[in-house]
């Protein structure tokens, strides 16, 4: 009896486990090459914007970079991004929720560095209320592989927002 009553309280434990798993949802971001204009939708932050990333190229050390770049490659690579913002609750809004990464072939995915650059990106998005027009340079520290792929995530949900590919 009392294992007919276990056996009953696993079987009844594995169907609600699947019944009320959620399905996985995926989200279409748009995927371009460099050069193309794409549109970015963010409707958790209400931000709408025409994001495109102009070049991707070797760069010096920009100033307030911190540490220097690590081996065995030691170099720094900028990105270029033009965004033009259609939608956006605060001017401050895209900074909060945009991160420009670069990935390589391998996987590995840079965050992008601070530096004080006047030209860095960072820096526009902190004033970009709708309807404005920002740009500048994304830098990161690119101690392997070069970057082949410059992805935009949200910065607090991680959510996959566009793709541009070298």
């Amino acid at each position: 009896m009392r294992q007919r009553c276990l056996a009953l309280l696993f079987a009844l434990a594995t169907v609600a486990t699947l019944i009320g798993a959620p399905t996985a949802a995926a989200t279409d971001a748009p995927i371009g090459r460099i050069g193309d204009t794409l549109r970015v939708v963010n409707e958790k932050q209400g931000i709408v914007a025409d994001v495109t990333v102009v070049s991707v190229q070797p760069s010096e050390v920009p100033p307030g970079f911190g540490y220097p770049p690590r081996p065995p490659r030691h170099e720094v690579w900028k990105a270029l991004v033009i965004i033009q913002v259609v939608q956006a609750p605060h001017p401050f809004s895209l900074a909060r929720s945009f991160i420009f990464n670069g990935v390589n072939l391998v996987g590995d995915a840079y965050q992008p560095r601070n530096s004080d650059a006047g030209d860095a990106l960072q820096y526009a998005l902190l004033n970009a209320p709708a309807g404005s027009t920002v740009n500048g340079y994304v830098f990161w520290d690119c101690y392997r592989e070069l970057v082949s792929n410059v992805v935009l995530t949200d910065k607090q949900s991680g959510f996959h927002l566009a793709q541009w590919n070298l």
